[in-house]
């Protein structure tokens, strides 16, 4: 029976509780570290045939044939990704209409209700995004012959991260910006 009651202490709980906030903390630190290294990828990447698809067509006079297709996906999937990134770091444009110095009831209030309108919005797009998904499956791109379902599988890749941040935020998981900002510093050098 004692050991029944061990396992049942708030002390242990909440150890087990703050583990487990922690672990989940480092798999998304590690996913948005991805998610800005791919989003710097696809920018490259974008310019890279632009310039390329550009010099061909006003130099060598013939273009890539694929090129202007392919610019575009990367921008789209560059454009989600650099919002889930944005809505991490919290750089979307906001307005302080209220004072800055409300009541901590109040101001923990408004910020929960940021993260739940995020993360409505974030389950629109994903539910929205699978639809466009389900929908383009079946035609083409006429240049590069992929599915067009390739250009909006991105809505509902970054809809999961809006909504993982907007949980995270909710559930209080602190996302520990400075080992972010060391990781990422590290990879940098």
């Amino acid at each position: 029976m004692a050991n029944d009651n061990f396992y049942y202490h708030p002390f242990i709980k909440e150890s087990y509780m703050n583990k487990f906030k922690e672990k989940i903390s480092q798999i998304m630190n590690h996913i948005h570290l991805g998610s800005i290294y791919l989003a710097m990828a696809l920018l490259v990447g974008m310019a890279i045939v632009i310039i390329i698809n550009v010099f061909m067509r006003y130099v060598l006079n013939s273009g890539l044939r694929w090129g202007e297709e392919v610019a575009k996906l990367l921008m789209v999937w560059f454009t989600f990704i650099a919002m889930a990134v944005g809505v991490k770091q919290g750089l979307h444009i906001s307005l302080h209409l209220l004072p800055k110095k409300l009541p901590p009831k109040l101001e923990k209030f408004l910020v929960f209700l940021k993260d739940f309108i995020t993360f409505i919005i974030a389950s629109v797009f994903f539910i929205y995004g699978i639809k466009l998904v389900q929908f383009t499956s079946r035609s083409i791109m006429p240049a590069t012959e992929w599915p067009s379902s390739i250009l909006y599988l991105i809505l509902p890749i970054s809809a999961v991260l809006i909504a993982s941040e907007a949980l995270m935020d909710i559930f209080g998981i602190e996302d520990y910006p400075e080992r972010m900002e060391a990781i990422f510093n590290k990879g940098v050098h």
